[in-house]
């Protein structure tokens, strides 16, 4: 399992937001990853199974 966590620290008036997926495929779970941090312009990171982090996407502007 590979997590895939999106996060948004300005959200909800300051009280921030995460959204959490979980996805079989580490490949996959990247390529999603990507296109969030893309297309919201929040960071996202993608975690193992055991929470270590595999990789992390900055917030991007558009």
């Amino acid at each position: 399992m590979t997590i895939v966590t999106v996060s948004n620290p300005t959200a909800f008036s300051g009280k921030g937001s995460i959204i959490v997926l979980e996805y079989a495929d580490e490949d996959v779970a990247k390529t999603v990853a990507r296109k969030i941090a893309l297309e919201t312009g929040r960071s996202v990171t993608v975690c193992g199974e055991d929470r270590s982090v595999i990789e992390t996407i900055p917030a991007t502007t558009h």
